[in-house]
């Protein structure tokens, strides 16, 4: 009798691992289609930024050379919807940033605007949520505003730069 109830008990602890293994793998692949989508999308808005930073000659066209994007959701969370984009822009930038960071924004409100991009605040789609100059290259952090993770992202970031100054 108790070798049945032992039997029962490690069957269940298998199931229920075997459960787990599978719902993860489920969840995470899922989570990938959706981050993928996400970044295929602000990798439009960025380039379609690009262009029309180079048509108001805020950049040059040498300077819109953009490098991969890298997933900010890897740091700050599952759900974040931001995407890192590096461009060799030089030390010169470094002094423009704020002028940059406007015209970013801009050019990515406008492609919003355009597209009716959806999102789940108001404004922009797509927000610039960090500017920086590193090893001569200007690193751009751009977060797309499709779901509630995203936005509390941009908040936490707020709160820091505001507890930094």
């Amino acid at each position: 009798m108790t070798s049945l109830i032992v039997e029962v008990i490690i069957g269940i602890v298998i199931a229920g691992v075997i459960y787990e293994v599978i719902h993860r793998m489920v969840v995470q692949r899922a989570t990938r289609m959706v981050r993928r989508s996400a970044q295929d999308e602000t990798d439009v808005a960025i380039k379609a930024a690009l262009q029309r930073l180079v048509n108001e000659q805020v950049l040059s066209e040498a300077e819109c050379q953009i490098q991969s994007a890298v997933t900010v959701a890897d740091v700050w969370g599952r759900g974040v919807m931001a995407f890192e984009y590096t461009l060799s822009v030089g030390m010169a930038a470094e002094h423009r940033l704020p002028e940059l960071e406007r015209a970013f924004n801009a050019a990515l409100a406008s492609f919003s605007a355009d597209h009716q991009v959806k999102t789940v605040s108001t404004g922009s789609a797509f927000v610039v949520s960090d500017i920086w100059v590193y090893e001569n290259q200007l690193h751009l952090d751009v977060a797309y505003l499709v779901n509630e993770s995203t936005v509390e992202y941009l908040k936490d970031l707020k709160k820091l730069d505001d507890v930094v100054e």
